[in-house]
C-alpha cells in the first residue's frame, strides 16, 4: 500500500478531545484514524462476552481509555487490528501501556474481567511491519487467562463460505456514531451490514486485497472511528454462537455512499500461512491450534 491508503478506524484519548474540527479533519484526511458503529442499535448485557475493548493502560475509567476494540479467541489471547498495535514508526507498541476489558458492554462499567498484556504479547501480522497494510490483524496475550468467558469462533481456514455476497453480518463496537460530529457511547453498539463483492470492494478502493480482505456496509450502516480491530460476525442456521469472520479495518468516512468499510477476513488461508514469518506469529498460530 502506499500513502493514499484510506483512514484506518482507531480513535485515541487526544482525539476524543479534540477540538471538533480538528477530529473531522482527522476522520477526512490522509491520517490513520477510527471508526465508530454508523446507524446501528445498542447491545444488551452479555449478548455478545467474547467483546473486548483494547485500553491505554492507566487512571480512569475505560470509556477515556479505550482505543480500539478486539476479540477474544482463546483465554488468553485477544485479536485485533495491527494498526492499534503499532507506533508513529510503524513499530509495535509496548506491552506495558495496554490493558484490556474483556466481557464488557458498558465501557464505564465493572463489567467483565480487565487485563495486563504479557511480555512480548503485543504481535503484530509480520507481513503489516514490512509495509503490507491489507494485512491488519494483531493478537494480544495475556498476562492471566480469563475464567468463565467463551472465546468466540473462527471460520475454517480457506473458505469463503462466510462472506459470499450478499450475506448480511453483524460489527459491533464502542466508536463514532455520527457521521458529522465525534460522539462515542458508553455502551457498545451493534449493526448489520451486507457482504459485498470483491468486485465491488476494489471500486471504492485502489489497492484493495481480495486474499487477505472483504468490505461490508451501505450508505448510513458502517462501522467508524474507535471501532478499528472490532469484530465482524455471523450466526449461521444450527448454530447459536457466532463466527467471527474478521476484524475491522479501515474505510473512507463512515456510512458513506460507495465507501464501505474493509475487513480482514480471517477465513484467509494466506493470512494465517503467512503469520508463520515471524517466531511470536508461529507461538500464535500454535496457540489457535490448541482451540
Amino acid at each position: 500500500m502506499n500513502s493514499t491508503r484510506i483512514p484506518t478506524r482507531k480513535t485515541s484519548i487526544a482525539a476524543g478531545l479534540a477540538a471538533t474540527g480538528a477530529a473531522l479533519a482527522m476522520v477526512a484526511t490522509s491520517a490513520p484514524a477510527a471508526h465508530a458503529i454508523i446507524g446501528g442499535t445498542e447491545v444488551p448485557n452479555d449478548a455478545y462476552p467474547f467483546m473486548t475493548a483494547v485500553l491505554d493502560k492507566g487512571p480512569g475509567s475505560a470509556l477515556d481509555r479505550q482505543f480500539c476494540g478486539a476479540s477474544l479467541v482463546t483465554p488468553d489471547t485477544v485479536v485485533t487490528a495491527a494498526h492499534c498495535l503499532v507506533d508513529d514508526e510503524g513499530k509495535p507498541v509496548k506491552p506495558k501501556t495496554l490493558q484490556v476489558a474483556v466481557g464488557r458492554t458498558v465501557l464505564s462499567s465493572r463489567q467483565g474481567q480487565v487485563r495486563d498484556i504479557a511480555k512480548g504479547g503485543v504481535v503484530v501480522h509480520p507481513r503489516y511491519l514490512k509495509g503490507q497494510e491489507a494485512y491488519d490483524v494483531a493478537f494480544l496475550q495475556l498476562k492471566k487467562p480469563v475464567r468463565g468467558i467463551s472465546p468466540v469462533a473462527l471460520p475454517t481456514q480457506g473458505t469463503d463460505a462466510l462472506i459470499r455476497p450478499g450475506q448480511k453480518a453483524t460489527v459491533a463496537g464502542w466508536g463514532n456514531t455520527d457521521t458529522e460530529l465525534p460522539h462515542t457511547p458508553d455502551r457498545l453498539r451493534q449493526v448489520r451490514v451486507p457482504i459485498l463483492s470483491h468486485a465491488e470492494c476494489r471500486t471504492s478502493y485502489e489497492g484493495y486485497d481480495a486474499k487477505v480482505n472483504f468490505c461490508a456496509g451501505v450508505e448510513t450502516k458502517d462501522s467508524c472511528q474507535g471501532d478499528s480491530g472490532g469484530p465482524i460476525f455471523r450466526k449461521v442456521p444450527g448454530r447459536e454462537a457466532p463466527i467471527l469472520i474478521g476484524v475491522v479495518s479501515y474505510g473512507d468516512g463512515c456510512g458513506a455512499q460507495g465507501a464501505p468499510g474493509v475487513y480482514t477476513s480471517l477465513s484467509s488461508s494466506k493470512l494465517w500461512k503467512t503469520l508463520d514469518e515471524s517466531p511470536s506469529g508461529k507461538k500464535i498460530k500454535r496457540a489457535m491450534n490448541r482451540r
